[in-house]
């Protein structure tokens, strides 16, 4: 039963979670001050400094981002900085937002179950052939 239980849910939640379902879109600075809270961001700022927030921790408004995250500064180091910071808008060269990607994962999900039904169906012909039924 164990078996079954990781083959038909927790290797296509995995699959799901690995490919395809979010990605990072650039976002134009014209398009910061519409921008919805919601997505996580990454924000790089024109000293090079990048800052990750995660979903609820941030806002804009009066033309700054006020935000609680991380950061690093470089592209080599990771995000292990706890910071609560504000940023000008002027002051950011790029803003990534995680996005979903509907497309790929409709694909993903409905390839999977196509997998998933294929594997019955060849572990059925392959028992029905052993004379099993």
């Amino acid at each position: 039963m164990r078996k079954k239980y990781i083959v038909f849910v927790l290797i296509p939640a995995l699959l799901i979670q690995l490919y395809g379902c979010y990605s990072m879109q650039y976002i134009s600075k014209d398009d910061l001050e519409g921008l919805k809270d919601g997505d996580d961001l990454i924000v790089h700022t024109i000293d090079s400094t990048i800052y990750f927030f995660e979903e609820p921790n941030y806002h804009i408004s009066n033309d700054t981002l006020y935000g609680k995250g991380y950061v690093k500064f470089n592209e080599d180091a990771d995000f292990k900085v706890e910071t609560e910071n504000t940023i000008a808008l002027t002051n950011i060269e790029s803003v990534q937002q995680d996005e979903i990607n509907p497309v790929t994962t409709s694909l993903l999900v409905i390839g999977s179950a196509l997998a998933a039904v294929g594997v019955v169906v060849l572990t059925w012909i392959i028992i029905y052939l052993a004379g099993g039924y």
